[in-house]
């Protein structure tokens, strides 16, 4: 538990810089959830959901950038990303092989969730 909270700092940004890049989906959706997903959303209503979700996770990447300067608003950070990630953890796996692409991200988030979790815990 030490070594999580010695080096919370550290695990905020790299977390956060992984998290940030899917700011790439606001720009270039359809070349993000190919990579991604291995399928797009056709039509304007999926380039918006695309582009939209992008941006929310890529934010989220951002605020646990910013959480690991500022401790006074590290644990809602935190504590919000652990239930974004955990939820997509939760989809990516209850569908099947349709998400099979996404499994690779699934994993690194919850790494991630785990990792905030233990810390969150053990202060």
């Amino acid at each position: 538990m030490a070594v999580i909270t010695d080096n919370i700092f550290w695990i905020l940004i790299v977390s956060g810089v992984v998290t940030s890049t899917m700011l790439l989906a606001a720009v270039a959706p359809r070349a993000v959830f190919k990579q991604f997903f291995g399928s797009v959303l056709e039509g304007p209503l999926g380039n918006a959901v695309m582009r939209n979700w992008g941006l929310v996770i890529g934010m989220s990447g951002l605020l646990l950038i910013y959480a690991a300067y500022d401790e006074t608003i590290r644990t809602p950070i935190m504590a919000f990303s652990i239930v974004g990630k955990l939820f997509f953890v939760g989809l990516v796996f209850t569908a099947g092989s349709s998400l099979k692409a996404a499994r690779g991200g699934a994993i690194i988030d919850l790494l991630i969730a785990g990792l905030f979790s233990a810390y969150l815990l053990g202060t």
